[in-house]
């Protein structure tokens, strides 16, 4: 039975009361029970209240994944305030940028990683409330309010389901990031929508390494409160091996990953025992259908979750498993409680044969863009009813006939090579295809005869003629590459995403390209 109520700190306050000692989440150093996690909340509610942190104030953290990260964002919640969570590896100037766009009252942060934000903060006219967790050398506030150890309740926060709950923002790899401003009945709707058809439960153990700063690995934290789950926090996928050793040793059951993790754990995955895994999910980026193959051979008794989605409405699509073999190209259905369609070039709206801009409409819909009123008219427009709005995802996309979707690209990055579209996802899809191709990512560049054309920044050990021959026997003349630069290692944003801003740039020189 999963949690009732519509706002976030419902899903921990029920599982504490029903759940008391069944485990929360675990990381190398601490375990925590439901009732613990819940104690451990409150006492950071209100010690942020003693920092005058009040309803609708954001407090950012900046955390790995781990025990600390779950309580400071129950904690953070259940003080009516809003959870702005920030990778621990941001740099200091896009710290800077959204600590002058939020705002915070206070920010919660790892002690070993909060060099970057005392820089940001150091040319602040006005100080904010730093509390770190431990560093090598000193205790950290945080840890005493986590080990007090006294049983506390988690009393509900002064808020109703239209407040914002979370602002998360983007990875900006066109310009300053942007922040996705969530609701409570935001969060809550995408976890009871995406848990259902994954079919968590309370027996499960979930594996996350995909940071928890990312929506995705957010989502773990709520979907596991919802169902009465465990949570295994793995700080990062830097040191695959001892990361797939972890997760054999927890008997982990729900493997949630990017794609990106594929092929870092494919070499190593038959070292290790990860028969108890029932239940793989994947999104950040489509997966593509070598990709597919490649989990399935790894994890022959898990079940296969492709997903799609943005940080804007959480997930839009999923496909389920036993359409997986005959649809490996399509991002498959809308998830439960959400309706798609997509919009063509003369503004019509189709829900079945057709290609353009893929709308979403649902609770799962962000309330806009923090700050940015801009940037949120572009994406928010009004729906069938009155007072309605409907995320207009800027995502190219295609729906057949059964209502199955298929990602072509952004609508900003289809191609234009002479006179021709060109799509870089099936050229990506081609290149990843090839079986020592490990990632690819396909760019245009500004052409005089052509308009553009095509560019594959690829991460791969063969030679570019080998690759050249592979595109040209499977893909249309107009689609084969100009230019194909090959890598040892494709920069990655901290979402695990193929960093384009990078490539685009042409800063990638530092990434040691093996042709």
């Amino acid at each position: 039975m999963y949690a009732q109520g519509t706002l976030l700190t419902h899903f921990l306050a029920e599982a504490a009361q029903n759940r008391p000692h069944a485990p929360a989440i675990a990381d190398a150093t601490r375990r925590f029970d439901y009732r613990s996690l819940a104690a451990a909340a409150a006492r950071i509610a209100d010690a942020l209240e003693d920092l005058g942190v009040r309803r609708g104030d954001r407090v950012i953290l900046s955390m790995p994944n781990s025990v600390a990260f779950a309580s400071s964002f129950w904690g953070i919640l259940a003080a009516g305030a809003v959870a702005v969570p920030v990778n621990p590896s941001t740099k200091a100037r896009k710290f800077a940028y959204i600590l002058d766009n939020c705002a915070p009252r206070a920010v919660l942060a790892d002690g070993d990683t909060a060099e970057e934000i005392c820089t940001a903060m150091a040319d602040l006219a006005e100080q904010i409330p730093l509390l770190t967790t431990a560093t090598q050398s000193a205790p950290g506030p945080l840890d005493a309010l986590l080990d007090r150890g006294e049983a506390q309740p988690l009393r509900r926060p002064d808020v109703i389901d239209q407040d914002l709950a979370v602002i998360i923002y983007t990875s900006g790899s066109t310009g300053d990031p942007k922040g996705v401003m969530l609701s409570h009945l935001n969060m809550t709707s995408a976890a009871r929508s995406v848990a259902s058809y994954l079919g968590y439960r309370a027996e499960d153990r979930i594996f996350v390494a995909v940071p928890m700063s990312f929506d995705y690995g957010l989502h773990q934290l709520t979907m596991a409160a919802l169902t009465g789950a465990a949570v295994e926090a793995e700080p990062s996928f830097g040191q695959p091996f001892f990361t797939l050793k972890r997760l054999q040793d927890t008997e982990a059951t729900v493997f949630p990953i990017v794609p990106s993790m594929v092929p870092i754990i494919a070499p190593l995955a038959d070292r290790f025992d990860l028969g108890a895994i029932r239940l793989v999910s994947s999104t950040a980026a489509a997966l593509h259908p070598s990709v597919i193959d490649r989990l399935q051979a790894m994890l022959p008794k898990a079940t296969v979750f492709s997903m799609y989605g943005l940080t804007e409405c959480h997930r839009c699509t999923y496909l389920p498993p036993e359409e997986l073999e005959g649809r490996k190209m399509s991002v498959g259905i809308a998830i439960p409680n959400t309706e798609m369609w997509v919009v063509d070039e003369a503004g019509t709206a189709h829900h079945r044969n057709a290609t353009g801009e893929l709308v979403i409409r649902g609770a799962t819909v962000m309330k806009g863009y923090w700050k940015n009123p801009t940037a949120t008219a572009k994406r928010l427009k009004p729906g069938p009813l009155a007072g309605e709005w409907v995320l207009y995802t800027g995502d190219t996309c295609r729906i057949d006939a059964d209502g199955f979707l298929y990602f072509v690209g952004r609508s900003d990055d289809i191609l234009k090579i002479g006179g021709e579209k060109v799509a870089p996802i099936e050229v990506e899809t081609t290149l990843i295809a090839h079986p020592e191709v490990t990632a690819a990512c396909v760019l245009g560049e500004a052409d005089p005869v052509h308009g553009q054309i095509c560019v594959a920044h690829v991460e791969t050990g063969t030679s570019v003629q080998a690759l050249l021959t592979w595109c040209r026997d499977r893909l249309d003349p107009q689609a084969v590459p100009a230019k194909i630069k090959t890598y040892t290692s494709l920069a990655r944003t901290q979402n695990g995403k193929i960093d384009r801003a990078v490539l685009a740039s042409g800063q990638a020189a530092t990434l040691q390209p093996a042709t």
